[in-house]
């Protein structure tokens, strides 16, 4: 692995580079994100981990998940869980991937792009002279113009007061030499930040998880009276819709497969094993479930951890009935933080070395988007400034196929109000 320290320049070059394929995508933000925590961990120590080691695995099944090709370890396991012979196996692959189409793979992956470039833009500038910031894609903003519709339905609205913590919370956690203290600051910034980004990534995980039912009961037919009339329709905007504004049929089967797929399907990929979102959360070998869950002395800290968990810990870590609800997915969080908290195997480089080596030249293939004010070099400079992305992104369905982030990033100063 590489000495030299991750940079903005290059958290821009990766999440712009447009000429690999999804999962491909996934797994260099996988390393990159293993590349920072490391950087991180020159600072805080490797005694409790950062946030970029959950992160680092997180998207490494990211990538597994998106590789949907014949002989996907993601496609056999799936079909291994729900018990599909093996000469049906080819039969399962297609209607697989009728089900989730072409917006599952470029939705998630935008969405993984979107949050490594905010997450990872202000792990890269913690100590520099400059004002804090981060890089932000704003659909929403005044400055940008009105940008297509999926892109707004992508990405949700999250609460910038959460980085800021993270931002204090790690500073002082490098600051402090009380061991105790430090791991209560990480945990704290742990926290800010899961808060922040999954907030930022609850309309795409919407997506991916209700995509199927809206296949089935709202697209299926509409496709079959788009062939015959040759009139096309908007695919994505019946994907995206809010579910609660879905007719009384699809919003029941969606509630149903969003908690079937939590209870006995979704896991949470880690380095000692898959952890069963759907199960009571237990504490691995070597960890102390009582000192796991020790009283939280930081009183910032703690208001924090209380507003997704109590300290019922068999409450706090009960199994998830429903994945896609926010407050369950941070309870969840929060307490697989405070558990892992100390398990020094998330640091390690979770791909074999001729697989790291090759990522690692990954990292490099690219250029820099042009920054329009240089905002990131620029000591003392308040404004929000325009990032420039290449003008030709991943093709997917129609409504996606000429999609440019162009217009759409700014660099964000934490002491101005971010939508």
């Amino acid at each position: 692995m590489s000495d030299t320290p991750i940079t903005a320049d290059d958290v821009l070059r990766i999440a712009a580079y447009q000429d690999r394929s999804a999962a491909l995508q996934a797994m260099v933000i996988a390393y990159s994100y293993h590349r920072v925590a490391a950087d991180l961990a020159e600072r805080l120590g490797r005694e409790t981990n950062n946030w970029y080691c959950y992160a680092t695995w997180t998207s490494k099944a990211i990538g597994e998940s998106l590789d949907l090709r014949a002989g996907s370890p993601f496609i056999a396991g799936f079909g291994s869980r729900l018990g599909v012979p093996k000469r049906f196996r080819r039969m399962f692959r297609a209607a697989l991937l009728t089900l989730l189409g072409p917006s599952y793979q470029l939705g998630l992956a935008l969405a993984n792009r979107a949050i490594f470039l905010e997450t990872a833009s202000l792990a890269v500038t913690l100590w520099d002279d400059a004002p804090d910031r981060f890089l932000k894609v704003s659909p929403e903003s005044d400055l940008t113009p009105a940008p297509p519709e999926f892109l707004a339905d992508l990405l949700s609205p999250a609460d910038p007061r959460y980085l800021k913590d993270a931002v204090r919370f790690t500073r002082e956690a490098a600051e402090t030499e009380d061991p105790q203290a430090r791991a209560e600051l990480m945990l704290g910034a742990n926290i800010a930040l899961s808060a922040y980004e999954q907030a930022r990534a609850q309309a795409s995980l919407e997506l991916v998880l209700y995509r199927p039912v809206r296949w089935l009961t709202r697209v299926s037919w509409r496709s079959l009276r788009s062939l015959v009339t040759r009139k096309p329709f908007p695919r994505i905007r019946l994907y995206t819709a809010a579910h609660a504004d879905q007719p009384w049929l699809t919003r029941t089967l969606e509630s149903l497969w969003s908690s079937l797929y939590t209870r006995h399907f979704f896991a949470v990929r880690t380095p000692l094993s898959d952890i069963r979102v759907g199960r009571p959360l237990t504490a691995p070998a070597g960890v102390d479930i009582d000192e796991a869950w020790a009283p939280i002395r930081d009183e910032r800290v703690r208001k924090l951890a209380e507003e997704f968990v109590t300290e019922d810990r068999e409450a706090s870590t009960a199994g998830v009935a429903d994945w896609v609800s926010y407050p369950e997915r941070m309870r969840f969080i929060v307490a697989y933080f405070r558990v892992y908290q100390r398990v020094r195997a998330l640091y390690t480089v979770p791909f074999a070395k001729e697989v790291a080596d090759g990522l690692a030249q990954e990292m490099e293939r690219g250029l820099v988007p042009e920054a329009v004010g240089d905002m990131l070099d620029r000591t003392g400079l308040r404004r929000r400034k325009v990032y420039r992305y290449p003008s030709e992104t991943d093709p997917d369905a129609h409504e996606m196929a000429h999609f440019d982030f162009e217009p759409f990033l700014e660099a964000i100063p934490l002491d101005q109000p971010a939508t």
